[in-house]
């Protein structure tokens, strides 16, 4: 595929200049440190045209000859805080994509240009990100915020300036609920929690199936705030449905510093299954307190967050194994194959959901801004509501996470409305086996069976 070829050859020059863009614009350096900027992207485009005439490639195509104004991106994401490893991999999905498409001609021949915010874990500096970037960096689109509380703000924010806004990540059900039905300007692209945690729950009823033990208690683990109470509304509103008693419900405030009492809560409820939903920081601190107090649940399955993060396994080691997880992509999922070996050629790290996601949300962006014509917010949005992208993108780029559509649409679930979401997103099971997550359902997907009991060592 020419597009493979040029962006294996582009991405580091093109990601270079995309970093040096969004730095620029984000950093609110005076205007002497403009010629030095200039100088370097000027060099960067240089390197790339180098490059892609030594790959076979002309200079247009390699994105030296982009022409216009840059069609700029905003991202609001942790860059630092507890959550910044999880905004780092997030970044890097958007700037692969951001790559890829201006290595490739960019959008109408305009290049795609990131401006990044960093909410640090705060929706109230999410909120004045979102300001910043929209009244003084100009952006065109937002993307954002990974934390749903921080979402929500940004997303009014949005709103009131009339910025398509699009989550890649952010699942808490009331984002699309009644409540924002009016809302029109932000979309989400990941499932709802009422679909991750429901999938959990059909995973650990299956696992029966290869395990030959039926689960028929749980315990839930997680976070205080709103992430974690959406994991214990979901699972109160499913449990009965699939046989599941829940026997212990421990949470904890975010950013931990001790878990040693919550994880003998754990260990005095003895349940068949623990359920989880934490941040990075405090999900890693949770797998090594169990190692520490002895406690090797049969089985754990998180709701992706931290869990996925790809520092998750290097942090931990071997004593992440048999950790299962909901999963947004897998690198052995087949339309993720040949692109999580470019991005891991670049970054030294597999795709994870977070990173998968994001780097789908510039496409929708690129394909929704082509279709409008041009990056005025309305038109944007328009096109937004009426994508309906099954396979692959105008231009042969496959949808990579596990389904094949996508379509911002209303719908019912749970006897709830919600407006504008990807009605195909779906999930599926992985589990960390010998270092590397591994798909393990649903069971059509994959050949590699459950481990069981987990053995966390």
């Amino acid at each position: 595929m020419k597009l493979k070829k040029i962006t294996s050859v582009l991405c580091v020059a093109a990601l270079a200049i995309s970093m040096l863009a969004g730095c620029a614009g984000g950093s609110g350096s005076s205007s002497s440190a403009a010629p030095a900027a200039a100088d370097a992207v000027t060099e960067a485009v240089t390197k790339a045209a180098e490059a892609a005439a030594d790959a076979g490639t002309t200079a247009a195509e390699a994105g030296a000859e982009l022409t216009g104004e840059p069609i700029k991106i905003g991202t609001i994401y942790a860059m630092s805080g507890g959550s910044a490893a999880i905004g780092t991999n997030i970044l890097r999905g958007i700037d692969f994509a951001v790559a890829e498409i201006n290595a490739a001609g960019g959008v109408n021949g305009r290049p795609l240009e990131v401006v990044r915010g960093d909410h640090a874990g705060d929706a109230a500096t999410g909120r004045s990100e979102a300001e910043r970037l929209i009244t003084q960096e100009k952006v065109d689109v937002m993307m954002g915020c990974h934390m749903s509380v921080v979402t929500e703000v940004v997303a009014q924010v949005c709103q009131q300036y009339g910025v398509p806004m699009i989550t890649a990540i952010s699942t808490l059900d009331r984002l699309s609920n009644e409540e924002h039905k009016d809302m029109d300007y932000f979309f989400r692209l990941c499932p709802l929690n009422s679909v991750y945690v429901e999938n959990m729950l059909m995973y650990l009823k299956d696992s029966a199936e290869q395990t030959g033990e039926e689960i028929k208690t749980v315990a839930i683990f997680t976070d205080r705030a709103a992430i974690g109470q959406e994991l214990i509304r979901c699972v109160e509103l499913f449990k009965d449905q699939y046989g599941i008693e829940l026997v212990a419900t421990v949470d904890y405030t975010s950013n931990a510093t001790d878990l040693s009492a919550q994880v003998l809560a754990l260990k005095q409820a003895d349940p068949d299954a623990i359920l989880c939903d934490s941040y990075i920081g405090d999900a890693t601190l949770f797998i090594q307190t169990l190692k520490e107090q002895n406690y090797s649940p049969k089985m754990i399955v998180a709701k992706a967050n931290g869990f996925t993060d790809p520092s998750f396994i290097t942090n931990l080691g071997a004593i992440s194994n048999g950790v299962a997880s909901v999963v947004e992509f897998n690198p052995d999922l087949v339309n993720g194959v040949e692109i999580n070996e470019e991005f891991k050629a670049q970054y030294g790290v597999d795709m994870n959901g977070h990173s998968a996601e994001s780097y789908t949300v510039v496409w929708l962006f690129k394909t929704a801004i082509e279709a409008a014509g041009s990056t005025d917010g309305e038109a944007v949005k328009n096109a937004l509501a009426e994508l309906d992208i099954q396979g692959e993108f105008p231009g042969g780029r496959k949808i990579i996470l596990p389904y094949d559509r996508i379509k911002f649409e209303n719908y019912d679930l749970a006897g709830e409305t919600h407006y504008r979401d990807n009605t195909s997103a779906s999930v599926a099971i992985a589990q960390i086996q010998d270092g590397e997550w591994k798909t393990v359902w649903p069971f059509s997907f994959t050949e590699t069976k459950i481990a069981y009991p987990a053995p966390l060592q």
